[in-house]
Order: C-alpha cells, then sequence, then structure tokens
C-alpha cells in the first residue's frame, strides 16, 4: 500500500480522511484546484451542513422531553431536570448563533423532534402514551425561552412559584 501522502486525493479520502482533510485544507489555502477532491470535498461540505441540523433536532428532542416530563410528573420536578433543559437551551442558542441560516427551520424542527421526545417521556416516566399530547403542546417560544417551565395543573400557583426548589 503506498504512503498516504503519495496517494491520490480520491483514494486517501476512503484510507486516511484526517489526511485527506489536511491535504484538502491546504489545497485551498494554497489555491491549488488540481489538487481538490470536489466529488468527496462537496459531500463532506454537505455533510457538515446536515450535521448541524442533526445537532439542533437532537437537542430539541432533550428540550421537549424534559418539558413533558415536567409538566405531567409534578412531584418528581427537580433542579436537575431544570438544569438540563436550560442547558440544552443554551447549546441551541449558541448552534443558532453560529448558524443562523437553521432558525427559520426551528418551528418545522421542533415539530419532528416532538414524537421522538413524546416516546422517550413515556419511557422515561412509564406513564401511559396518552398522558401527552399527539401535537406538540408548546410554542417555539415556549421550547426556546429561558425560565418557562409549563404548569398545566396551577402547581406554581397553588403551592408558590419554584415551590420544587425549595424541598428537602
Amino acid at each position: 500500500m503506498p504512503s498516504p501522502i503519495s496517494m491520490p486525493s480520491s483514494e486517501l479520502y476512503g484510507a486516511d480522511l484526517a489526511a485527506w482533510a489536511d491535504a484538502q485544507a491546504r489545497a485551498l489555502r494554497e489555491e491549488r484546484i488540481d489538487a481538490l477532491d470536489f466529488d468527496h470535498l462537496s459531500a463532506v461540505v454537505s455533510e457538515l451542513a446536515a450535521e448541524q441540523g442533526r445537532e439542533l433536532q437532537a437537542r430539541l428532542e432533550v428540550i421537549l422531553t424534559g418539558l413533558l416530563r415536567w409538566a405531567e410528573q409534578v412531584d418528581l420536578r427537580g433542579h436537575s431536570w431544570a438544569a438540563t433543559i436550560d442547558i440544552q437551551r443554551h447549546c441551541v442558542e449558541r448552534l443558532l448563533r453560529q448558524n443562523p441560516s437553521l432558525r427559520p427551520a426551528v418551528p418545522v424542527m421542533v415539530a419532528a423532534a416532538y414524537p421522538a421526545a413524546k416516546a422517550r417521556a413515556v419511557l422515561e416516566s412509564a406513564l401511559f402514551d396518552d398522558s401527552f399530547s399527539g401535537s406538540c403542546p408548546f410554542t417555539e417560544d415556549e421550547v426556546l425561552r429561558g425560565g418557562f417551565f409549563p404548569d398545566p395543573y396551577g402547581d406554581d400557583v397553588i403551592r408558590g412559584e419554584g415551590w420544587w426548589k425549595h424541598r428537602a
């Protein structure tokens, strides 16, 4: 087998992705068009864009799962759930700041993420599927807004705002 350095770019892609990426970056910086592996380069760039969308959807699923469980498992609310939701919201905010072209897709992604989030909430909570809405009960703003936690049964009104923070 030839050394990775002497391989043509298209062969290097399959043999050593890191070496291929370095060679492609070098060729781009040096503007050596003849050294570029256009087929694989376009595929890698497309995959990079798709990965950002998959990350956003995965983080939205975690937020939605947390919000669903927060709404239905009132007596189990706690700091770790709030922290998980908050951390994921910050990650989504950062991701959207770094990739503003994804922002218009958020409403569609929330709707697409909801079935998986609902399934995870059913699995994690051991509640029945019909305990959760068939479609996403939260607006895009509620999903993304820091500090929003659903209270469909009025527990915060009855027990006092942040009651769950003071339990022993």
